[in-house]
């Protein structure tokens, strides 16, 4: 057999192999997927795949996605690329209980009118330009449906989350019933009214009304309501240890509850003149907490590094701003940006004298904190810092020792918890249940060791009400998580795919910082002259045209400096457009390198490299032949 037939014999061979694995791979392992992203952006996370596994209906989502508007722009269309991997890992995952349509909204079409009656919200980057629809329609097996009506670029980290929790509400679409108790003035059936007489209800309870069942449970309660699905403590008022034992019991089976605590609630009593009787200035859950290592401080926490600023008078009389340690904002630098919780907080939240977390490891208690203060803080007694008047700046900041270290304002308690009254239900307790020395299943609790937070005027602008701050986001957010299931608890908020062009960038923002010189010298120019016109016509010298007499025929004086203006605009006009100039010139150049080494270089490379193995394979034959023919 010659070289050659050997070599075509081979290279059939090889193409059969190739084939025919393809065919074996495709057919054998269609569903199986290798995620070689550095972030694993195409992996669902374990919650994910939990919720998917817990689906027992269909679920229908519908892709509402504009391909040839997003074609454009490579950020909609990279992240659409993205959204739609990660619905078919949904599809792919579910076992078949999640089926994703896409649709393609094209302009004047049925498809886009589709899309409209879906609730669909759609992107106009470029005046004039077409409407790009990216976003998201949900349907179950009962035709409940819930959109998502923009799905934006800028929230790609909160993705799967918005996805999965899409999913589980469509499973379960009956809103969840809150079960709040507190001493405040706080009553949901007037919540979203302005009733005289009644005192106004925050924004925060509004807010939770739209959402959820929040029913008050009673200031005498000896038992909770079983259908309850989640608990908001807020502040509540002196507990018997009938209601603490109902409340251990509910978190043993339900297992979800958002707790606000507070040694120093200075907005406690603000809505003293309306029923119900003013609440107390401090709350604890020192039983039930100690059962989970948690503890609350006596003491207040003031934190003078984001210490907001207030004015207060001088012994001169005068005013000056200084600032109130007592009041401070927990800046977005402080809380945990990798949970879902807290990963959306942009401004920061306000707190007014709140205590501070502390914990100790429990076996089966995992403790997460979300948000800290400053390590410029103190410590204050609770009733210096509620009494009236209150400590002025001056008092506290003249004793200010700061601890160097900064302490937990809020966390999440997760874990299989025991019950705070051990093994068996106490003898002064009657209860009908059955008693629960462990929670059945993940116990989940957010704790918060402030209450003012909560209060409107706190981060509410007035009188538009509104949010200034993320203090009622945050409350939200933690009903919101609890509302879900454990895995969509669980979830966190994921690195975006799409990374920066750091060169691209920085090319833009030097051009962009070259054109606000150019503006900001010609505007000066501008009122230069215009000063320079204004002198003239005070000095009696000029026509009055500046002055305001319309009909005036211009001096020369006046035409000249007008001359000289425009002559400044025209050269300024000049220079803006050579920093747009040079800008596309140096992303042009840019542009032209990358394509050198990723078309040209690249298989250049490869190219090269195959012909000097080929070479050195060649010229290693040859000797060897060389070596035989000598040796014959």
């Amino acid at each position: 057999m010659t070289a050659r037939r050997y070599a075509l014999i081979v290279f059939a061979a090889l193409a059969a192999i190739f084939v025919a694995s393809n065919v074996i791979v495709s057919s054998w392992f269609s569903g199986a997927r290798l995620d070689l992203t550095e972030n694993r952006i195409y992996t669902l996370s374990n919650g994910t795949k939990q919720a998917l596994r817990g689906l027992n209906e269909p679920i229908t989502l519908t892709f509402f996605y504009s391909r040839k508007g997003a074609a454009a722009y490579s950020e909609i269309r990279d992240y659409g690329a993205r959204v739609r991997g990660l619905l078919r890992s949904y599809e792919r995952q579910s076992g078949g209980r999640v089926r994703v349509i896409e649709v393609d909204p094209e302009p004047f079409s049925e498809a886009e009118d589709r899309a409209e009656l879906a609730g669909m919200e759609p992107f106009q980057p470029d005046a004039g330009s077409d409407p790009i629809f990216i976003g998201l329609l949900g349907e179950n097996a009962v035709d409940e449906r819930l959109p998502l009506p923009q799905l934006n670029p800028q929230r790609e980290p909160y993705l799967e989350y918005e996805l999965t929790r899409l999913i589980t509400e469509l499973e379960s679409p009956a809103k969840k019933r809150i079960g709040l108790i507190t001493s405040l003035a706080w009553e949901p059936a007037m919540a979203g009214q302005n009733i005289p007489g009644s005192p106004p209800q925050p924004l925060v309870l509004t807010e939770l009304m739209r959402g959820w069942n929040v029913v008050k449970v009673p200031a005498d309660f000896a038992a909770l309501d079983p259908d309850l699905d989640i608990l908001a403590i807020i502040h509540p008022g002196p507990l018997t240890q009938t209601q603490l034992y109902a409340i251990d019991q509910f978190l043993m089976t339900r297992g979800r509850a958002f707790i606000a605590l507070d040694p120093a609630a200075i907005t406690a009593n603000e809505n003293a003149g309306f029923a119900p009787p003013t609440a107390p200035t401090a709350s604890n859950l020192e039983t039930t907490l100690a059962a989970w290592g948690v503890s609350l401080s006596a003491d207040a926490v003031i934190d003078v590094k984001n210490a907001l600023s207030i004015e207060v008078n001088t012994p001169d009389g005068r005013r000056i701003a200084l600032p109130q340690p007592l009041y401070f904002a927990a800046t977005p630098e402080q809380v945990d940006r990798d949970d879902l919780l807290t990963a959306s907080i942009t401004r920061g939240i306000y707190f007014g004298a709140p205590g501070a977390l502390t914990w100790s490891e429990k076996p089966g208690v995992n403790i997460t904190p979300l948000i800290r203060t400053s390590a410029e803080t103190a410590r204050i007694p609770a009733i210096q810092a509620v009494q009236q008047p209150q400590p002025q700046p001056q008092e506290l900041l003249q004793n200010f020792t700061p601890s160097q270290k900064a302490d937990t304002l809020a966390l999440r308690i997760t874990g299989k918890l025991p019950s705070a009254f051990g093994a068996a239900r106490p003898a002064d307790v009657s209860s009908e249940g059955l008693h629960k020395a462990q929670a059945d299943g993940d116990v989940v609790i957010i704790l918060a060791s402030d209450v003012d937070f909560l209060s409107d005027g706190f981060y509410l602008s007035q009188p538009q009400r509104v949010p200034l701050m993320d203090n009622g986001a945050f409350a939200i957010n933690s009903i919101d998580q609890l509302s879900g299931n454990a895995g969509l608890v669980s979830l966190r908020s994921r690195a975006p795919s799409l990374r920066r062009m750091d060169v691209v960038e920085r090319i833009r923002s030097d051009a962009q910082r070259r054109a606000l010189t150019t503006q900001e010298t010609l505007q000066a120019e501008l009122a230069r002259t215009e000063e320079e016109l204004r002198a003239i016509s005070e000095r009696g010298e000029g026509s009055g045209f500046f002055a305001g007499n319309l009909g005036a025929e211009l001096t020369s004086e006046e035409r000249t400096k007008i001359e000289e203006l425009r002559a400044q605009s025209m050269e300024a006009r000049a220079e803006l457009r050579q920093v747009r100039r040079s800008e596309r010139t140096d992303l042009e150049r840019l542009e032209g390198w990358l394509v050198l080494l990723n078309v040209f270089l690249a298989p250049a490379l490869v190219l090269g490299g195959g012909l000097f193995w080929l070479w050195r394979r060649q010229r290693r034959t040859n000797t060897i032949s060389l070596k035989n023919g000598a040796s014959s």
